[in-house]
């Protein structure tokens, strides 16, 4: 089990950022995400495996004036 915005999720092994991504709604304006307390951007999302029992928040782009 991994927890994402507070909310626990199936978890298998291999999976990436992206793959976990792409399986949730409305996460297209998702810049980077906070893995374990981690930050981790965009261009790595491909790559970086989540480890069972991760705690995980998506952090939305935000524009500003």
């Amino acid at each position: 089990m991994i927890t994402v915005d507070e909310k626990k999720m199936e978890w298998h092994q291999g999976i990436t950022i992206r793959e976990l991504l792409n399986r949730l709604e409305h996460t297209q304006f998702c810049a980077a995400v906070r893995l374990n307390g981690k930050l981790i951007s965009t261009p790595a999302f491909e790559t970086t495996k989540i480890p069972d029992n991760a705690v995980i928040y998506l952090l939305p782009l935000i524009a500003g004036g």
